[in-house]
């Protein structure tokens, strides 16, 4: 046996006495037992990425509880559900956020787009949650026209919730033409706030003045490359969406305890119902402004070259209405949003990150097998200058790379992965 064989079982060794000694100091004590049997039960509890965004006692948390204890719905669909209709109630109340001193008042309205199976109960969860917390919210009927669009609004006295299912088969209407494109540039204007201005021959003009629109959307996500194409997503309509993605659903509960689900949740809203109802100026803190800023800088320092800046720039602007609502679930008094909302705020901003690079590969259906393919024969090719790589890629693959910038992006990828080339072999950054 080798020395270094040696030194590896010595050092296995030496760790194994150490794990004991702890052991058997924790079982002489009443104190290191009682670790041990939290240790045990804590193995029954199994946490998932959306518990990180779900403050522990609130009422996202118990929506979340609710329905994973008895129902076989997503976690992901309450989630999305709570916050959306926060917005809604918030933004019918005329509450706004602001930076700090800034004079900018910024609207409380999401657009939220889930992508999953097909038979969420996105609609089924909204309502069970509007009954537990009593909500009052005016709602846009499903237009089918421009007109019908400006109608709604103006019904709605221009701040609705639009709860839409086969989302995208609606943004392929708008693409493709017909009565519901010139929906298209009325949304755009809806988000940013501007006046809407829409004339028909037998209407004449109609205006809905400084339009606050919530959306809570969903559409299956097996047919969403069908109704999409990259340039929508790029820069486009959907570019201002905030992505949720869900997966599949194991069906386990034939039927589902409405009452008891509606209790649970309303014993954890406390007084949090009237709050919304309430207008409000939420301000954040310097410290928490602060605490954004050096979790945004590092952010962009992650993802910056693999994702639009414009989308970045969309999704972590949210961060601030996010703030106020997680303001109001971990029960903050008065209106001065702090370093601890801020935090949980940003952990919903970095969900939206991930599920829009998770959106944006399943707006085409081959484009991971196409990367693969790309990166397999990058991989074998023995290629080791970065250059050169890049040159080949854009000859070999010119049908799939338009530009010289995606095949960069591949041979980056594939050198964080692997060497191309070989073990011995790796690719220079020049």
């Amino acid at each position: 046996m080798s020395a270094r064989k040696n030194t590896r079982k010595r050092a296995a060794n030496k760790r194994q006495e150490t794990r004991d000694l702890i052991l058997s100091r924790l079982l002489a004590s009443p104190e290191g037992q009682t670790v041990i049997a939290v240790l045990l039960r804590s193995r029954e509890i199994r946490l998932d990425t959306i518990d990180a965004v779900c403050p522990p006692g609130s009422l996202l948390d118990a929506t979340v509880h609710a329905l994973r204890e008895w129902t076989d719905l997503r976690p992901e669909i309450g989630v999305a559900v709570v916050l959306a209709l926060m917005s809604a109630r918030l933004a019918q109340s005329g509450s706004v956020v602001s930076w700090g001193d800034s004079q900018q008042k910024i609207e409380m309205s999401l657009w939220m787009l889930i992508l999953g199976p097909s038979g969420s109960g996105k609609t089924w969860v909204r309502k069970v949650v509007m009954d537990a917390l009593d909500l009052d919210i005016r709602t846009l009927t499903d237009p089918k026209s421009a007109a019908a669009y400006m109608q709604g609004l103006r019904e709605a006295q221009g701040r609705a919730l639009w709860d839409r299912d086969e989302y995208g088969q609606m943004m392929r209407d708008i693409a493709n033409g017909g009565p519901l494109s010139p929906l298209r540039d009325l949304m755009l204007r809806s988000y940013d706030h501007e006046d809407l201005v829409y004339g028909t021959l037998s209407r004449g003009k109609e205006t809905v003045p400084h339009p606050v629109l919530t959306i809570l959307g969903g559409t299956v996500d097996r047919t969403w490359h069908t109704c999409i194409d990259a340039a929508m997503l790029a820069d486009g309509l959907l570019a201002r969406h905030l992505f949720l993605v869900v997966p599949g659903v194991e069906l386990k509960e034939p039927l589902y305890p409405r009452d008891e689900i509606v209790a649970s949740i309303r014993a954890a809203a406390g007084d949090l119902a009237v709050r919304l109802m309430e207008p409000a100026h939420y301000r954040i803190t310097a410290r928490a402004q602060e605490w954004y800023r050096d979790a945004w800088i590092k952010l962009v320092g992650l993802v910056g070259r693999s994702m639009d800046p414009a989308y970045i720039r969309r999704i972590t602007w949210n961060t601030s209405r996010y703030a106020a609502i997680y303001h109001l679930l971990i029960g903050g008094t008065g209106t001065d949003i702090g370093v601890e909302a801020m935090r949980w705020a940003w952990r919903m901003t970095q969900l939206h990150i991930c599920a829009a690079r998770d959106v944006l590969a399943l707006s085409d259906a081959s484009f991971s097998g196409r990367v693969l393919r790309m990166a397999e024969w990058l991989e074998g090719s023995g290629i080791t200058d970065r250059a050169t790589a890049v040159t080949a890629l854009l000859k070999r693959f010119w049908r799939d790379l338009h530009t010289a910038s995606e095949a960069r992006a591949i041979v980056d990828m594939v050198l964080a992965a692997a060497p191309p080339g070989g073990a011995e072999k790796k690719i220079e950054k020049k």
